[in-house]
Order: C-alpha cells, then structure tokens, then sequence
C-alpha cells in the first residue's frame, strides 16, 4: 500500500516538472508577446522587421510563423486569410498552449489588446 503512495507522489511530482515545460513559452512567442503588448492598430516598422527576422530563424515554429505573419500584415484587426490560419493554430493540440493563446489574441484584435488579452501576454512573456 505503501508502495503505491510512493509510486503516484514520484508520477505527480514528475507531470508537475513536464507541466512547466509544456507551458513555457519559446523566445519567439515572447519575443512577438511583447510585441502585441504595446500594439496601436499596427506594428512599426522596427517590429516588422523584427517579425520578419523571426520568419527566417530556423527555431521558429510553423505556427509562429503563422502568427509573425499575421502580426505584419496588421492593420487594426488581422486579415480574413490571416483569421484562418490563425483558427488552425489555435485548434491544434500540438502546438504550445502560450502559443495557441497568442494566436488566439493576434485572431481577435480589433485596434489593440484589450485589458484581460495584456494579462495573458504578461502570463506568455514571463
């Protein structure tokens, strides 16, 4: 009986050691975090350039190519094209979830951030 305490606690304490893995955001998605953060209608044109250095890098993911994407084709809101492939990211169980919400919040903006979509950009860039 004993044994099987023992056992659960070293499963429990391990999923809590791969837990923050998981939910650890990668520098690109920080990286476009705090670009989001401080966003008016559009990034300028040194946060495009940034974006577009983040497209060429080979740790970028697919996904957050799809976001630096969308981010530098923002004007006020994402394009139609951009909202698709933005609703792919989110629903993909594979991708990070620091991800998918960043996608999430590029697929909903209207002008900037709203106030509950800084506090989950806060949560990613830390």
């Amino acid at each position: 009986m004993k044994v099987k305490y023992f056992i659960t606690g070293i499963i429990f304490c391990l999923s809590l050691f791969a837990t923050q893995f998981v939910l650890a955001a990668s520098d690109a998605t920080k990286t476009m975090a705090g670009i989001m953060m401080d966003l008016n209608h559009y990034p300028s044109d040194a946060e495009k350039g940034t974006l577009k250095k983040l497209l060429s890098d080979g740790a970028t993911t697919d996904a957050e190519k799809t976001i630096a994407t969308a981010m530098i084709n923002l004007e006020h809101s994402a394009t139609a094209e951009d909202k698709q492939k933005l609703s792919k990211v989110m629903g993909d169980d594979a991708v990070p979830g620091p991800t998918r919400v960043l996608a999430e919040i590029v697929h909903n903006i209207n002008h900037k951030p709203s106030s509950s979509d800084k506090q989950k950009l806060k949560e990613i860039m830390q």
